[in-house]
């Protein structure tokens, strides 16, 4: 029986593995340019959805007013904030939209980017996050960027920082969905529906592709609005593209609490998980199922050896020790780039993961017995799918 055990333990690492050097063998990155002068470059709607943001706002809009671009406009969108917010930004966005109603059906940000869209007047729009920082050159790079591959959607995902010790699990989050979205050539292909990711932090659109998927308004229910958004896209055949490691941006999610980071993610897992490919989704259990029995094929063989004669026992354990600190390398190995790291979470990740796994769990039970997920003071009911 142990043979047997071992044998199919050894087989799930070995797929696990190679599906992901798959993805990363197909996963360019990389930004394109384009010859264009300053006056040839279109103006810019520069959208930030605000709650009670006053620990964020200035830096964000701080890194925003200097950008090293020529035309742009930043309109600030507030749902109705009761610290400094809207104090703050009066002084730094050229627009600031107070609106603090929340229609029914709509979840907060997908309602202040649509209302702050309707005030805008660039031909392309980039919605933002108010906890993120943009580096003088960002947005030149990525209309660049936007305008020399001709997409629709060209989205960020933002270098993650992190100072607490729960800040760093995020890498844990991030890598599952990149195994669940697919290789980046897959996402950046429209014909491969299978295959999606974007980050609302950073989402820039040409305004006539926004008004074609139809804007917020598309995914006024969804709790994960940037996925959604994406999704749509692909199914119209819509070209986006998105790049998973870049310094041009970065973010610090979390930074007050743990219980914010236990909200932020419970509230997305359970839609998102909907969103993305069944296929893939195999690939994301596979995953947590090695990081759940590796310690126990490790432990195992320390303390229950199936064979005392020496050069088997060391060979078993040696054999262990590797297949355990593998998914810590990968780990590694796919988030050394896109976001603070620290060795030790890694190295313990059956303990320090098993908190992501219980974020996942709740996030299903919530999902499955229809209790609404809440964050700032607002209540949501999650649904299975928000695009069609």
């Amino acid at each position: 029986m142990g043979f047997v055990l071992e044998s199919l333990y050894i087989f799930l690492v070995v797929t696990c593995i190679i599906y992901y050097v798959v993805l990363v063998q197909n996963s360019k990155n990389g930004m394109e340019t384009i010859d264009l002068e300053d006056d040839d470059l279109p103006l810019v709607s520069i959208i930030v959805p605000t709650l009670d943001e006053e620990d964020n706002i200035k830096n964000c809009l701080e890194s925003l007013i200097r950008l090293d671009y020529p035309k742009y406009e930043i309109i600030l969108s507030d749902g109705g904030s009761k610290d400094r917010t809207v104090e703050i930004a009066k002084n730094m966005a050229d627009k600031v939209i107070v609106d603090s109603h929340l229609p029914k059906g709509w979840i907060g940000k997908s309602y202040g980017c649509q209302i702050a869209f309707k005030e805008a007047e660039g031909s392309v729009l980039l919605f933002t996050d108010a906890d993120t920082t943009h580096t003088p050159n960002s947005l030149k790079t990525t209309v660049y960027h936007l305008l020399a591959t001709e997409s629709d959607l060209v989205s960020l995902f933002p270098y993650q920082k992190a100072k607490r010790w729960y800040e760093y699990l995020l890498s844990f989050f991030y890598f599952l969905s990149f195994l669940g979205g697919g290789p980046l050539n897959n996402i950046n292909n429209p014909y491969a529906k299978n295959s999606v990711m974007a980050s609302g932090q950073y989402m820039l659109f040409t305004r006539e592709s926004y008004n074609k998927i139809g804007g917020h308004a598309a995914v006024s229910k969804s709790l994960v609005e940037d996925l959604a958004l994406a999704r749509l896209c692909k199914e119209k055949k819509m070209k986006l593209n998105f790049n998973d490691s870049t310094s041009l941006v970065s973010t610090r999610m979390y930074p007050n609490r743990f219980s914010d980071f236990f909200e932020g993610f419970r509230k997305n897992i359970y839609e998102g998980f909907w969103l993305l490919s069944k296929f893939r989704i195999m690939f994301i259990i596979l995953w947590l199922i090695y990081m759940i029995v590796s310690p126990y094929f490790l432990i195992r063989y320390l303390l229950i050896p199936d064979t005392w004669l020496w050069w088997n026992y060391t060979i078993g354990i040696i054999s262990n020790v590797i297949l355990y600190l593998l998914y810590p390398i990968i780990l590694y190995l796919y988030w050394r780039k896109k976001g603070r790291w620290n060795f030790i979470i890694f190295l313990f990740y059956p303990i320090t993961m098993s908190i992501n796994l219980l974020i996942i769990l709740v996030s299903f039970l919530y999902g499955f017995l229809r209790i609404k997920f809440s964050w700032k003071n607002r209540y949501y009911d999650a649904k299975k799918s928000s695009t069609k």
